[in-house]
């Protein structure tokens, strides 16, 4: 089971072969999803993600007020 240590800045450095399962590249950032107390998913950061902890759907395109109240009117 692959691990990692906590250094005193508080910094962990995840092994290569999670970074390559997870497709991680440097820059990336990745998200801490609890998925019960005390235990957590590391995840790329990407909508899906945000999608399922705040369990709305995330949309690529969000029209202009303008737009909504022309197809209103």
């Amino acid at each position: 089971m692959p691990s990692a240590m906590v250094t005193f800045n508080g910094r962990i450095t995840l092994p290569s072969d999670i970074r390559k399962q997870l497709g991680l590249k440097t820059g990336d950032n990745i998200d801490f999803v609890e998925i019960e107390k005390g235990r957590f998913e590391i995840c790329p950061r990407t909508a899906a993600i945000r999608e399922k902890e705040r369990g709305v759907k995330a949309t690529a395109y969000i029209p202009a007020v303008d737009e909504v109240n022309e197809t209103v009117n």
